[in-house]
């Protein structure tokens, strides 16, 4: 019954909120009656109801679907909460070649909803979550590397409304809308490793963009922002209630090719220095041996609740692995992070990642109970990589935020327990167990279409 008149009051603030945004107000109706699907500890998530909110002790992580790249927002067993990522990548339904989306946004396509910015409908998610835990603020936001599905693409949006210098590029909109504690990138503040991001990176106008939303808000808004530190257990810690996050930890596995050793905070470089890279916009980087990739540069962290880790490693991939070893950033990182009972798909499980073939077995070694997708082309997760995984790991249950009809003919694709529509992992107090549950997304309301565990953690 706590729970039922929480929910109610949670509604009560959410319809007073939506009434000053600009879309329509979300009616959320609070728990009844329903059938108790996956055998959930808490007994009160119910599918066909609006998910019951997060209560301190609990660590939640959402994989918010935008079919538009990667969006994750945690919340700390003390109420801390963290952005992970803002998609916004700007390619088209229809698309051809290597993002095809016709498939995987022909059940929900929210690029074709009117003026709607995928800011604002992650804005718009976030307030009605973050009522849950009386915390306006963003205590962290993490950006894991500069590309659009990550960060959004920047051309031609409306100008912000807090500077001319900059537009409403997705992270920069959430910048603009919400008391951040502390931003993270890869690159702060030169933003020049391994090339000058604003001038030469094949989306720079983009990283420009980006880049100067962040200036602006360091000199007019007194954004504090940090290059994301590999090795530290202490640049993302509990915030409100220390006492009320026993158990619970970040650890920054990698960034830029440097990654920690597993001892202290020591951490190992294996990309080359900023002095020896070569950069030739006309080549395929990916051919070279003196400039990594973009998603190479990843930043990688593992959470950890009592027996619970999670993994989240960005677009990490091994591509170029087979000419140039230091090329593949998962073994290194999977090697300091160990097992864990989640795991956020490295590149969306697109080629080359996630690795159970001959060149790179990192999968055995994170061995996840649980692999989440966040999609957004038709081929998220790739049918090799996924029925590598899935072959391999027989154990491991996958949910993927967008499906498409091909995918039904992936071999185990019965291994998928949950799919289309915001994926959430809730973790009990302590970290003993958690559950999966799938939230509906195109009606707003967050209603519960699946339930999955709990899971007892290891």
């Amino acid at each position: 019954m706590d729970r039922f008149f929480k929910t109610l009051a949670v509604a009560a603030l959410i319809l007073g909120a939506a009434a000053c945004e600009k879309k329509p107000p979300v009616i959320i109706t609070p728990p009844g009656p329903g059938p108790v699907v996956g055998g959930d500890e808490t007994g009160d998530v119910k599918v066909g109801e609006v998910i019951t909110p997060w209560t301190e002790g609990e660590f939640d992580i959402h994989f918010i679907n935008t079919t538009t790249g990667e969006c994750m927002f945690l919340i700390f067993p003390d109420g801390t909460q963290m952005l992970i990522d803002a998609a916004g990548s700007q390619v088209g339904t229809g698309a051809v070649g290597s993002t095809t989306n016709t498939g995987i946004r022909g059940r929900w396509d929210p690029t074709k909803e009117g003026n709607w910015l995928t800011g604002e409908y992650i804005a718009q998610y976030l307030k009605k979550v973050m009522v849950w835990t009386g915390n306006s603020k963003l205590d962290y936001v993490l950006l894991t590397h500069f590309h659009n599905d990550h960060f959004g693409g920047a051309n031609g949006l409306p100008t912000s409304d807090k500077s001319t210098t900059y537009t409403k590029q997705s992270l920069p909109y959430i910048m603009d809308n919400f008391q951040i504690g502390k931003l993270m990138d890869r690159g702060y503040p030169e933003y020049n490793y391994p090339f000058d991001m604003a001038t030469a990176a094949d989306n720079a106008s983009n990283c420009k963009n980006y880049i100067n939303a962040v200036k602006w808000h360091v000199a007019n808004n007194s954004l504090k922002v940090e290059q994301f530190a590999p090795g530290s257990n202490t640049q993302i810690v509990p915030v409100r209630d220390a006492a009320a996050c026993a158990g619970f930890s970040v650890r920054n596995i990698a960034a830029n090719g440097e990654f920690w050793t597993g001892t202290g905070t020591a951490t190992k470089k294996t990309f080359p220095a900023l002095e020896e890279i070569r950069v030739d916009n006309t080549k395929d980087v990916l051919s070279s041996d003196k400039c990594p990739e973009e998603n190479h540069c990843s930043c990688m962290a593992k959470f950890s609740y009592g027996k619970f880790d999670f993994f989240a490693g960005g677009d990490a991939q091994y591509d170029g692995v087979s000419t140039f070893a230091w090329k593949d950033v998962e073994t290194p990182a999977a090697k300091v992070c160990g097992r864990v009972e989640v795991m956020k798909a490295d590149h969306h499980g697109t080629a080359n990642t996630n690795g159970c073939n001959s060149k790179v077995q990192v999968m055995t070694t994170f061995s996840p109970q649980c692999w989440v997708v966040n999609s957004w082309t038709d081929g998220h997760p790739r049918a090799a990589t996924y029925e590598d995984l899935t072959g391999t790991l027989g154990a491991t249950d996958v949910f993927i935020t967008n499906t498409c009809s091909s995918m039904a003919s992936y071999k185990n694709w019965v291994k998928v327990k949950g799919k289309d529509g915001h994926i959430v992992v809730r973790v009990a107090k302590g970290g003993d167990s958690y559950s999966v549950y799938v939230l509906s997304d195109s009606d707003r309301k967050m209603t519960v279409k699946s339930v999955s565990g709990p899971y007892k953690s290891r």
